[in-house]
């Protein structure tokens, strides 16, 4: 009965983040957030989130343990404000520890910067989505046979589309994110080569701009560069 019981929990947990996947799939955009002052987090969560965002990923920082601390309460200060209302995930995760913290505070998936089988493995032993980094057609069929649910190819910019298209051409099965300098104007041509949603960071939000622009100017520009991204994903 208890061996009944746990597969039941597993089978539960695993069509969760299957809709979870597929629910971010069709939205195509992740929206990431780093070094932003806790006061501005939830102010600029609302915008993108009034304007149909819903999916955020909070970078972790892993300069000192004080800062990596500090990330974690941002996860969490998040994911008590919203509830279900928007879907949370650790950025730039790089160890199996992290991984578990983001688990108990409800993040929701996992997102490192490159190909980890230990991050990918305890991702999805946790019942986390995973979106581990990589490159080379090598290292996206690995991080997809240890487990994940989406590659991210990173850097994108630098990469291009058109070496997106020819890794696509072998390896269509495996559902891409791009992640790095994409721009809205870059969209079309990425989502053509066969990439299936987006990471985008300082092109969308820019924690700098806090420091030359007053608030309300900040927020304006963040919602004007979100319409533009709304537009050309849809």
């Amino acid at each position: 009965l208890r061996r009944q019981r746990q597969m039941c929990i597993r089978d539960r947990v695993s069509r969760m983040m299957s809709d979870l996947k597929d629910r971010l799939l069709e939205e195509k955009l992740i929206v990431i957030l780093r070094g932003l002052a806790e006061e501005k987090l939830i102010a600029t969560v609302d915008i993108l989130k009034n304007m149909g965002m819903h999916f955020f990923e909070l970078a972790i920082d892993n300069e000192s343990e004080l800062s990596m601390e500090k990330s974690l309460r941002n996860i969490e200060g998040l994911r008590k404000h919203y509830g279900d209302s928007i879907h949370i995930g650790a950025g730039t995760v790089i160890n199996k520890l992290q991984v578990k913290r983001v688990a108990e505070i409800g993040g929701e998936y996992i997102i490192s910067p490159n190909l980890n089988e230990e991050v990918i493995r305890a991702t999805k032993e946790m019942g986390l989505v995973s979106i581990p980094g990589a490159v080379t057609p090598s290292e996206i069929i690995r991080a997809y046979q240890e487990g994940a649910d989406i590659v991210k190819v990173f850097p994108a910019n630098y990469l291009g589309e058109v070496y997106i298209r020819a890794i696509k051409a072998p390896l269509d099965y495996i559902p891409i994110a791009a992640v790095g300098g994409i721009r809205p104007e870059d969209i079309s041509a990425f989502q053509s080569a066969g990439v299936s949603c987006f990471g985008v960071g300082k092109q969308l939000v820019d924690a700098g701009l806090f420091s030359s622009y007053c608030d309300e100017e900040v927020f304006q520009i963040i919602e004007d560069r979100a319409k533009r991204y709304l537009q050309a994903i849809r």
